[in-house]
């Protein structure tokens, strides 16, 4: 029996603002004990606002702007979910979430932010470019700059929207477009100066501004419609445009009217000075999306969100511990730069305004401090505090039988014409029908928790288990499951069942896979894993010992999830590089098997646990024969490289070292081995050889079927030895 953390509460943090962004690194420094923290948001990315003029105008890199949700939720021991919220149910406290299960909480965050208002027009799309969503904006505005790049008529960009926003990008656009001749800008506003919220003195000074660089504003106008040619203004007006930039004032996201929560006459959520919705008290939200109560006409602006984050953090500490509450109070006057894109800034602070070079080295000081919080943040997760009391195990550790059935109601499980008995009756063993004709075919995996999602960790698990049938060209049909939940509550453990194996049947769902039953257990580690039974035709069985002489070998997958998964729990993997290969997890094998099928492969594999290197010789050692292969030709995962360095003294799995005891038997005229031949591979792809007359076919047929970096690399040889992989161009 060991001890652990009993996870009795769990906090949702719905969308990726300033004040959750700021939770996330507080929580890295000091989790709650008893607690699960989860992220949702739609991005894994997202760029900090205050930099974004500074990186349209060539003063920053979109890396130095960019805060890596993946990364930093990963160092801080947070479960990041990457989801679209589409609507809330606050009575029965679950988040509906888009083409997935629904998430439950106990307390729930909101921090979605806003955005611009923009009215139905005929603009043609791609002459239009929004502000928002910011994690896009400098690929949209890559896109219109090809546009501007082919023209070389009067290119008119009209900035719809005179708030700071509006101001920043349009100067950052100027300055990034300096060198287009035919570039002319106008400001469009609605009120009757610029920036109409501030104090008159700083509207004079931003115009000031406009007017030395030669930039157009008009004030007491607002666009209510356009063609392919003109915007069209309510008092009757048209004006020529190329390009219409949309940064008008803020308005509400469109889930919000689906959330059940109490809206003001805008739309935005209402908030009281706790930062809570009025008649939820486990309900929070800050930053843009929100309207306090106290406070209605504030203006949403990321400063005040940043303040209001010490003030969650705070609150959310209070209510689960039924302390009371802080309120938040808006500061009456506060620091305000704007980013002018000429190496100044304009500052404003309560009536007074000024500009000079001082003042963007001030701005540019507050800004990288604040990114250097969540760079810093990059680093081994904090470790979990000890207390709880001592589990029991064996069958004292299995989940309740409530739990078990609670979950199995909420799924849907699906069937098959050869399952006899399975899940449903509660019977104590799976009946399968055996098709005359046909062998069995079965296989089992299981492995510890290496993503935080754990819908994600049940898709790539089923995937990963009904690899190996398909590595023998096996038709999957039933499969168990194996379950080991962290010690919890029963309401969060059900949680966590339920969201693991909805991820699990989604994948089964498209394989024809029926869920035929299997064990659950409590333990400190979240695990899952599948017994999985198919049938084949016994003569058209892939075998690792089918190679031939003068086979090329094809690989249909990247190499390198080990090392990558390790990184990304320590919190070292960039998310371009997360993404890329959680996308090469979530292929399946299934097609890639018919395609070998199809084609008279003599062997057959998958690349897992063991790497390249091991299960490569296993396939030799069967048929006795031996390989050549060319590194340069072996696919591997973005990043793997950087992460694992050139003889794995970087990041590696560790697996890695126990797998290169194989390296005797590994020929190379260069030192050290590269590291990839002792990855070991989750969700692997398949290896599999080919007569060489019909590789164009396969590698054709392949990347058709979407495994673009399936590839051709090497052949095999009757070596007069020992088996052996001889590496070489």
């Amino acid at each position: 029996m060991q001890p652990s953390i009993h996870i009795k509460e769990n906090i949702v943090l719905l969308g990726a603002g300033n004040a959750h962004l700021q939770v996330v690194r507080w929580w890295r420094m000091n989790p709650i004990p008893g607690v699960r923290l989860t992220l949702v948001n739609d991005t894994v990315t997202i760029p900090y606002s205050g930099m974004i003029p500074g990186c349209i105008a060539g003063h920053y890199t979109t890396d130095e702007i960019t805060i890596d949700i993946g990364r930093l939720c990963a160092a801080a021991g947070v479960e990041f979910v990457q989801a679209t919220a589409t609507a809330l149910d606050p009575e029965g406290k679950r988040v509906q979430l888009e083409e997935r299960p629904a998430i439950s909480y106990d307390t729930l965050s909101l921090n979605l932010g806003s955005k611009p208002l923009i009215p139905k027009t005929s603009i043609p799309e791609e002459r239009q470019l929004s502000i928002k969503p910011l994690g896009s904006l400098m690929q949209r505005i890559t896109q219109a700059e090809q546009m501007l790049e082919e023209s070389d008529n009067p290119f008119p960009v009209i900035v719809v929207g005179a708030g700071a926003g509006g101001f920043e990008v349009c100067l950052a656009l100027q300055r990034r477009w300096q060198r287009f001749s035919n570039v002319s800008y106008t400001i469009i506003s609605g009120a009757d100066r610029i920036l109409p919220s501030s104090p008159p003195a700083v509207s004079r000074a931003c115009e000031a501004v406009l007017e030395k660089r030669g930039i157009f504003w008009i004030t007491g106008a607002r666009i209510s419609g356009g063609n392919e040619s003109a915007l069209q203004m309510e008092h009757g007006d048209s004006l020529p445009y190329a390009l219409c930039v949309w940064a008008t004032g803020a308005t509400p996201l469109d889930p919000f009217n689906r959330f059940g929560l109490k809206l003001d006459h805008q739309g935005f959520l209402t908030v009281e000075d706790t930062l809570q919705i009025p008649g939820f008290p486990d309900v929070f939200a800050t930053g843009d999306c929100a309207s306090l109560t106290s406070c209605p006409d504030l203006p949403k602006a990321g400063i005040f969100s940043v303040r209001e984050g010490a003030v969650l953090w705070k609150n959310l500490q209070a209510h689960l511990a039924g302390e009371e509450l802080r309120r938040y109070r808006p500061q009456p006057l506060y620091l305000f730069l704007l980013d002018t894109s000429d190496g100044q800034a304009l500052m404003s602070y309560g009536r007074l305004a000024a500009k000079g070079f001082w003042a963007h080295g001030w701005k540019e000081f507050i800004d990288r401090r604040w990114m250097q919080k969540f760079f810093n943040a990059y680093s081994e997760p904090m470790q979990p505090a000890d207390g709880e009391p001592m589990r029991c195990g064996g069958c004292g550790a299995k989940l309740g039988a409530q739990t078990l059935r609670n979950v199995l109601q909420r799924l849907d499980i699906p069937k098959h014409p050869d399952v006899i008995t399975g899940a449903e009756p509660g019977d104590d063993a799976a009946v399968h029908r055996v098709p005359p004709g046909r062998a069995e075919v079965q296989s089992v995996d299981f492995f510890r928790e290496f993503v935080s999602d754990p819908f994600l960790l049940g898709q790539i698990a089923a995937i990963n288990a009904l690899s190996d049938l398909y590595a023998m060209n096996a038709d999957p049909f039933s499969a168990l499951a194996i379950v080991t939940v962290p010690y919890a509550s029963q309401a969060v453990q059900e949680e966590r069942l339920y969201q693991v194996l909805s991820g699990t049947l989604q994948v089964f769902h498209r394989h024809d896979v029926a869920l035929t039953g299997g064990h659950t257990s409590e333990s400190s580690d979240f695990q899952i894993g599948f017994a999985v039974t198919g049938y084949a035709p016994e003569e058209k069985l892939f075998r690792k010992d089918g190679l031939q002489p003068g086979d090329a070998l094809v690989l249909t997958k990247p190499l390198g999830s080990g090392a990558l998964l390790r990184a990304h729990m320590l919190g070292q993997c960039p998310s371009p590089w997360y993404e890329s290969l959680i996308a090469g997890l979530l292929q399946t094998n299934r097609v890639a098997s018919e395609v070998f099928a199809k084609h008279g492969v003599h062997g057959c594999t998958d690349i897992t646990g063991f790497g390249f290197g091991g299960h490569v010789l296993e396939m030799l050692d069967g048929a006795n024969l031996s390989a050549r292969i060319a590194p340069e030709t072996v696919p591997l995962y973005p990043g793997f490289r950087e992460t694992a360095g050139k003889d794995g003294e970087g990041i590696v799995s560790t697996l890695h070292e126990e797998n290169e005891e194989i390296r005797h038997r590994i020929s190379w005229g260069e030192a050290p081995l590269p590291p990839w031949l002792f990855d070991p591979q989750t969700s692997g792809g398949l290896l599999a050889g080919v007569h060489p007359d019909k590789i164009s076919g396969v590698l054709q047929t392949l990347r058709e079927n979407g495994y673009g970096k399936a590839a051709h690399i090497g052949f095999v040889t009757n070596e007069p030895k020992q088996p052996t992989i001889q590496l070489s161009s």
